[in-house]
């Protein structure tokens, strides 16, 4: 028996949460020591629901259960593991183990971040998440959210798009059956290819009403920050923000129409101090990061040696957030016509992106060939 498989059966035992799994692991020395140890070992630690806990390891089929992880292509990071996120350890009540579904191992958990939002999103707020998401992968981070409708879809959506990472936090267990939501089970594998789906529960769990506030934790402590894009008075999503805050964590809120009710939350989160955001600069500068995207200058100068002089001008004027096409004619000092005819051979080779109201961004120097 691995540790692993340890952390996972004593996981699957009834009444044996977080806390008292580090404790009986600090106890035992080990998870497979306090699955081994004998009935009496348990009695003796003093607490008499121990002894029922334990007394439950009669029903769980150490050899079953290794099989079901196996199928379900599931692997556990116990807190002992060296892997295990590191900020997650920091917060008053990390999980005991994290299961994992995917590719998790190439993400760059050092600059995690989260996006959030409402689910009956504007498309203001569509806008916004596709922009942060987007301008936060170029710039090198995995995009966090829990694979909610709205924002939080959306946010998976357009880091994908983007070529990014990303990793789906969520209030059930990570295996097709028990994934919360069904509708969002071909996003889910999308996401298993550029990033991973990760719970503290095990597979077979279903979501409830108190798995999701306590999947918003995990969020919030394994981030650097959290971005909430629209949020009404009393959403999930302030949730995750206000508990960011306990930990220490960076939140961030984008400001919206003072007539729109999805905008009230994040309003509320300015007025307790979140941090405004009015583009990547804002959220970048918190975190005490340089723009320094994945589009090296070395990328960028061989982008630059495959346009023609005017095209480079056009690609060269596009930013990262957006900018107005009289803005760009204005800046290449080229015809209306010929801005136009070359942002549509940019946007051919993803090299510039129409977001709409006839505003660009510079595309993905990785659909670059």
């Amino acid at each position: 028996m691995n540790e692993s498989l340890a952390f996972h059966l004593l996981n699957s035992l009834p009444g044996c949460g977080a806390k008292t799994i580090r404790f009986v692991v600090g106890i035992f020395g080990s998870a497979e020591a306090a699955w081994l140890a004998p009935e009496s070992a348990w009695t003796n630690l003093g607490q008499p629901r121990l002894s029922t806990i334990a007394l439950a390891r009669l029903n769980i089929d150490p050899g079953k259960e290794r099989v079901l992880l196996d199928e379900s292509g599931i692997w556990v990071i116990p807190f002992t593991d060296p892997t295990f996120p590191k900020l997650l350890t920091e917060i008053p009540d990390a999980p005991a183990l994290l299961y994992v579904r995917g590719t998790y191992r190439t993400c760059n958990s050092d600059h995690l971040i989260a996006i959030v939002g409402s689910r009956k999103f504007t498309n203001y707020g569509k806008q916004v998440t596709e922009e942060l998401a987007r301008a936060l992968v170029q710039a090198g981070y995995t995009i966090v959210s829990g694979l909610a409708f709205g924002i939080d879809a959306i946010a998976h959506e357009a880091t994908l798009e983007a070529n990014g990472k990303t990793l789906a936090i969520l209030g059930s267990g990570i295996d097709d059956a028990s994934l919360s939501p069904q509708t969002h089970l071909n996003l889910a594998h999308d996401i298993l290819e550029k990033g991973a789906l990760i719970s503290e529960l095990g597979p077979g769990t279903n979501a409830s009403t108190g798995t999701f506030p306590a999947r918003n934790r995990i969020m919030a402590g394994l981030s650097q920050g959290v971005i909430v894009v629209e949020a009404a008075e009393e959403s999930g999503s302030l949730i995750t923000a206000r508990l960011a805050l306990d930990y220490n964590r960076e939140v961030f809120a984008v400001p919206g129409s003072i007539f729109s009710p999805t905008s009230s939350g994040t309003h509320a989160l300015l007025k307790e101090g979140a941090k405004l955001v009015t583009g990547i600069h804002d959220i970048l500068a918190e975190l005490g990061d340089t723009f320094a995207t994945q589009e090296t200058v070395s990328e960028v100068s061989e982008i630059l040696q495959t346009l023609s002089s005017e095209e480079a001008t056009v690609y060269k004027s596009l930013t990262h957030e957006g900018i107005h096409v009289d803005k760009l004619i204005a800046a290449a000092r080229l015809e209306a016509m010929q801005v136009s005819t070359i942002l549509t051979k940019l946007e051919l080779r993803g090299l510039a992106k129409n977001i709409g109201n006839m505003h660009y961004t510079r595309g993905r120097s990785s659909s670059i060939s």
